[in-house]
């Protein structure tokens, strides 16, 4: 029995699994393939939601609530697959001998790999940054953010004053939100004064994103009351204090760091090539590249999203590490992965494989209450209607990987709570 060992089950991760499994049934090859995903939990989370999550008051919904909706049981999403599930952390590889280790001691051998890990934020070594900041990349951290702001609201703190270390898209999103929920704050303490934030180290918020788009969160933001303090750079953080460069400080109550993220650690001394910044390079099949001719991969181990780094070969840019640009390269090697075991199943077939081709992606940005900013192909959109959009997107994304009624159950059931949470304008 041939084994496909898939790490990881973000949108890059569950997609591999979800299409290379459909189509070994399909092909009757399900019992002489096994594919296994593993994860360090037993759910896929939906990271898109979390500055929902980070901004939904508690009287409007529970954790409980929070977790249903932002997260999916892995279990549900590949019931009838054959997949089987292994929630481990993974502790380090012998790719010569096709061998994963795990913390728990456990090892599996594979056929195929498929590098899925993502990425972990990155401190950059900065002095008290990793001590006191509050990060966002999970959903506990969503929760730990909140739950800071509560508090402080109830404790009737005369000012909350919150800095965001990071002005790209997620820092902005929750910038935006955190305005618009002191508002809704107000409904359950006499008074909601908060001040927030955002620190970008490059000339401008949302690099890379294009200038119409730049301008106009720029106009949201500070409509809504936000600092931006561009070409800023932080260089400590003590308990109560950010120190920028120039000899700035600014004092705060919460801090919250969005300011980078680096390919996961447990590849660091993985023998394959990897770019300056240690993301992996991978071929436009999604193949991994070895450091060295001895270890002959044979097309055997895969990777892609946040891990990887993928030129564009127009622009020679990397391919940004959205969501979208993950789902497609995992269509890529689930493809490609299926057509080598169908070519070893008929050797008098070769194997079809395709190739991963870059292009401009479609992206919403969420600014505060029911207001978006939407770039899809030429048209930009802003306002109601892109916050529209990104609702929809979110109900498209569901259905592909859920059965219709119970993706549109929780889709309704989101967009019930949220909106309710989310000011119009």
């Amino acid at each position: 029995m041939k084994r496909i060992v898939i790490l990881g089950a973000g949108f890059g991760g569950l997609k591999t699994a979800l299409t290379l499994a459909r189509k070994l049934k399909n092909a009757k090859l399900d019992r002489a393939c096994e594919v296994v995903l593993v994860n360090e939990t037993d759910h896929h989370a939906y990271t898109p939601l979390f500055y929902e999550v980070a901004t939904t008051s508690k009287e409007t919904a529970s954790m409980f609530d929070l977790h249903n909706l932002a997260t999916v049981p892995l279990g549900f999403l590949i019931k009838g697959l054959p997949i089987s599930l292994l929630k481990e952390r993974v502790a380090g590889f012998d790719l010569l001998n096709r061998e994963i280790y795990f913390k728990s001691l456990k090892s599996l051998e594979f056929d195929y790999l498929v590098l899925a890990l993502g990425s972990e934020t990155n401190f950059y070594n900065i002095p008290g940054l990793a001590a006191h900041a509050l990060t966002f990349k999970t959903f506990a951290d969503a929760i730990r953010i909140r739950d800071a702001i509560w508090t402080l609201a109830h404790e009737r703190v005369p000012l909350i004053r919150i800095v965001i270390g990071g002005g790209g898209s997620a820092g902005v999103e929750l910038a935006g939100e955190l305005k618009a929920w002191c508002g809704e704050l107000e409904k359950e303490v006499k008074q909601c004064r908060l001040s927030v934030a955002v620190i970008e180290r490059s000339p401008t918020i949302l690099t890379g994103f294009a200038p119409k788009i730049v301008n106009l969160a720029h106009r949201r933001l500070a409509r809504l009351g936000v600092t931006i303090l561009e070409n800023r750079e932080v260089r400590s953080l003590t308990a109560r204090e950010v120190f920028l460069d120039k000899d700035e400080k600014i004092p705060y109550d919460t801090f919250i760091w969005n300011g980078g993220t680096k390919a996961a650690s447990v590849i660091e001394n993985l023998s394959l090539k990897r770019e300056p910044r240690g993301r992996l390079e991978v071929e436009p099949t999604m193949n991994c590249l070895p450091q060295t001719p001895e270890l002959q991969l044979e097309n055997r181990v895969y990777a892609l999203g946040d891990i990887v780094s993928f030129l564009n070969p127009q622009t020679q840019r990397p391919v940004p590490g959205v969501a979208r640009a993950a789902l497609t390269e995992a269509k890529v090697a689930a493809v490609n992965i299926f057509a080598d075991i169908m070519a070893a199943e008929n050797s008098k077939s070769a194997a079809n494989k395709i190739s991963y081709q870059p292009r401009e992606y479609p992206y919403i940005i969420p600014i505060g209450g029911k207001y978006a900013i939407a770039k899809i192909g030429p048209f930009i959109l802003s306002g109601f209607i892109a916050w529209v959009a990104k609702e929809l997107v979110e109900l498209f994304y569901l259905l592909s990987v859920m059965r219709p009624l119970p993706a549109l159950a929780t889709w309704f059931h989101g967009l019930k709570i949220f909106a309710e949470n989310d000011r119009l304008g």
